[in-house]
This record gives C-alpha cells, sequence and structure tokens, in this order.
C-alpha cells in the first residue's frame, strides 16, 4: 500500500511569499534611471548655447562694420567732385522763400507751398564734360540724401535729360523740398561721392 507523499519545504510557497516576490519584467535598474538626460542636465546645456550664440551673433557684426566698404565724404560746398564723364560744382544753394524765385514758366508742382517744417531749396550745378565721350546729365539721377534720414528728388529741374562734349559745361537747377533744420545734406550725383549742401540753407 503506497502512501501519499507529503510535499517537500521548497514545493510549497505561501501566497504571502508570491506577492512579496518582485516581478522580472517590472524590475528597477540599479541606478533608477531611464537613461535619458533629465531636466537639469537639459537646461545645463541650453544655459552653455545661449551665451555660445550670442557671441556668434555679436561677431558677425562686428565683421561686417569692419568689412564694409568706408563711406566717401562728400566734397566741401564750393568743390568739385567727380561725376561719370566729368566734374561737378555746386554755384549755389538758394531757398526759395529768400528771392521769391518762381520757375519760367510757372510750375505746377511748385503751385503749392511746401509742407510743413520743409521749404524749397533751388541748387545751382555746374556740369563740365571732362571724358572723350563727353558728359550726360539726366535729372533723375540727382537726389538729395540725408545719413539715416531719408532721400529726395527734385520737384523741377532744368534743363531736360541732355549732353555735352568734351570741354563743353552744362549749367543745371535743381529744386528740392528739403528740411528746414540744420542736418547734413548731400547732393547725390552718378558715379560721384556727392557735394555737400553746406549749412546756409536752412531756418532751423
Amino acid at each position: 500500500m503506497l502512501s501519499k507523499a507529503s510535499p517537500g519545504p521548497t514545493s510549497m510557497r505561501s501566497s504571502s511569499e508570491l506577492e512579496r516576490s518582485p516581478s522580472p519584467s517590472h524590475s528597477a535598474s540599479p541606478s533608477g534611471s531611464s537613461g535619458l538626460p533629465g531636466p537639469r542636465s537639459r537646461w545645463g546645456r541650453i544655459r552653455f548655447l545661449v551665451p555660445v550664440v550670442l557671441l556668434m551673433m555679436v561677431g558677425a557684426v562686428v565683421a561686417g562694420v569692419l568689412l564694409a566698404a568706408p563711406r566717401t565724404p562728400p566734397a566741401l560746398l564750393g568743390a568739385s567732385a567727380t561725376v561719370d564723364g566729368g566734374l561737378a560744382r555746386i554755384q549755389g544753394v538758394i531757398p526759395t522763400e529768400t528771392d521769391g524765385w518762381t520757375p519760367p514758366p510757372p510750375s505746377a508742382a511748385l503751385a503749392d507751398p511746401a509742407g510743413d517744417g520743409a521749404h524749397r531749396v533751388r541748387i545751382l550745378l555746374e556740369l563740365t564734360a571732362m571724358e572723350e565721350d563727353g558728359l550726360s546729365f539726366d535729372p533723375s539721377e540727382y537726389a538729395v540724401s540725408a545719413l539715416g534720414d531719408g532721400t529726395w528728388k527734385p520737384v523741377w529741374f532744368s534743363p531736360a535729360p541732355s549732353a555735352a562734349r568734351q570741354g563743353q559745361t552744362i549749367d543745371a537747377v535743381l529744386v528740392f523740398e528739403l528740411p528746414d533744420r540744420a542736418i547734413d545734406l548731400t547732393l547725390k550725383l552718378p558715379g560721384g561721392p556727392g557735394l555737400s549742401l553746406g549749412e546756409g540753407h536752412h531756418r532751423g
């Protein structure tokens, strides 16, 4: 007659022991980390990159300023400056309110008074053809500019576009509506550094 074998000490485990046993699939790594950089690590990298980027931007700006071509100053009032085909010289800068000048014949562009804070200035320009091919005068190529303050085209001019042979001159008149205050103004020339208008034409 066979007797029923009793379970050995290693073949039976209590339910409490099974509950306390860790599951192999959910065991934590010894370091307790998932392997990804934490918030402190990411913030440290950002704090390092920000000054580097700013330093690169400042360096690019400084390099651009140093490598930019220097601005050629305009010729002083009364002096000559080069222009395509010859030389240009301002013979006068006359505000129209000082002598009541009006163009012959009257022009609709000058019928109304100048805007607030502005006045009209008549520039007497002498152009001398020095090159063998002569010199051409096109009023649309002339403008008055102020550094960082704007550019103005003539509201009236004489003569119409024309040309001069070598040794000849063109006496041109250009009328501009300009700010009536103390700012440096330059008559821009095609192919030249420009001519200063001086300081005697404004009242402000």
